[in-house]
C-alpha cells in the first residue's frame, strides 16, 4: 500500500535519477501517461533521459514521435515509477515544454514539477529490483 511523502524527492531519488550505470545491465525507469482514449500508458526511459534539476523537477527528454511525448503535450500530467532501496516510488507531476539545450530532432525537452511522491515499502517484502535492461555493444 502506497503512502504519500510529500510533494519533493527524498535526498536517496535525487542521486539517483539520472545517474548513468557503468555495467552491461542498466537501470530504467517507467513513465506513466494517459492516452486520449483514458488508457494508461508506460514508457521506458532510460538513466540518460532523466536529470533531476532540483527537489521540485526533473527535466526529461522524450522520442518526438512518441506516443508518450504527445500525451504530455496533451495532457500535462505524468508519473515516474522507479525501486530504489528495497521501495518503490510513483512520483507525480504536471509536465512542460522546455528549451532543449541543444538541437535534435530526435528528442523534445519536458520539465516535470513534482506534486506528489508515493512509497510502497513493506519490511515483510521488500523489492528487490526495477526495470533494468541490457546494454549492448
Amino acid at each position: 500500500m502506497s503512502e504519500e511523502i510529500g510533494s519533493t524527492l527524498p535526498p536517496p531519488l535525487r542521486f539517483e535519477l539520472g545517474a548513468h550505470s557503468t555495467g552491461d545491465a542498466a537501470k530504467a525507469i517507467l513513465f506513466l501517461t494517459m492516452d486520449a482514449d483514458g488508457a494508461a500508458r508506460v514508457a521506458v526511459l532510460a538513466s540518460a533521459e532523466l536529470s533531476v534539476r532540483d527537489a521540485s523537477h526533473i527535466a526529461l527528454r522524450l522520442h518526438s514521435g512518441s506516443k508518450a511525448c504527445a500525451n504530455v503535450k496533451r495532457c500535462g500530467q505524468a508519473a515516474l515509477w522507479c525501486v530504489l532501496d528495497a521501495a518503490a516510488y510513483c512520483i507525480r507531476g504536471t509536465v512542460a515544454k522546455a528549451p532543449a539545450k541543444v538541437a535534435d530532432s530526435e528528442f523534445e525537452s519536458f520539465e516535470l514539477t513534482i506534486t506528489s511522491v508515493l512509497r510502497d515499502f513493506q519490511s515483510n517484502a521488500p523489492m528487490v529490483s526495477g526495470p533494468t535492461y541490457r546494454r549492448l555493444p
